[in-house]
């Protein structure tokens, strides 16, 4: 992997500290330690976010530039092992986020493919069809399951979350492609 880049624009708990230049902005959710830090470098093709073994290392909101819009990656939820009010604290400002930043066009969800879907997951859907949004889901680590179990695993979470879901393993590349073309449906380049 490329050294980081300097795309990091922004690293905010404050609305004061976030982006005020009004690019669209394209949220990226998820469990701590479900694999989103892995996808947003395989999608810039750069290391551009911290990857570790340890879940919650993402504590703040970054903004990353891409080409006229922000690859916004926020701190993961559920199990982190930091201090309970330092996940409050993250916690609240991306709830603040999420239901007030006008840029905001939509959000990827990534989901440990081996995970069940949690009460945060359905909220995260519903927040988006309560604004309107793209929302998608990508199911990370599809390279830890054989064939019938990626074939089984798919066809559970496609049934929990009503809609497609869009399988990749950021370690191999396979579905990353797939997920850029939903980006560019957007509009946007990727």
């Amino acid at each position: 992997m490329a050294p980081k880049t300097k795309r990091l624009a922004a690293s905010a708990l404050r609305p004061d500290e976030m982006p005020q230049d009004g690019q669209i902005e394209l949220a990226f959710l998820g469990r701590s330690n479900a694999g989103k830090s892995s996808l947003l470098n395989r999608l810039a093709g750069v290391q551009i976010a911290h990857v570790s073994g340890n879940p919650g290392k993402t504590q703040r909101i970054h903004f990353y530039s891409m080409v006229n819009w922000y690859l916004v990656d926020l701190p993961g939820y559920g199990y982190a092992k930091v201090p309970k009010n330092l996940r409050e604290e993250f916690g609240e400002a991306v709830d603040a986020y999420l239901t007030t930043r006008q840029p905001l066009i939509g959000g990827i969800l990534i989901q440990d493919v081996r995970r069940g879907v949690q009460e945060e997951e359905y909220a995260l859907l519903q927040w988006a069809a309560a604004r309107n949004l793209f929302f998608i889901i990508v199911a990370s680590k599809m390279d830890r399951l054989n064939k019938s179990e990626q074939k089984e695993r798919r066809r559970v979470l496609e049934a929990a979350y009503g809609q497609m879901i869009y399988p990749i393993s950021s370690r191999t590349g396979e579905g990353i492609d797939d997920v850029k073309a939903a980006i560019r449906g957007l509009g946007l380049t990727i």
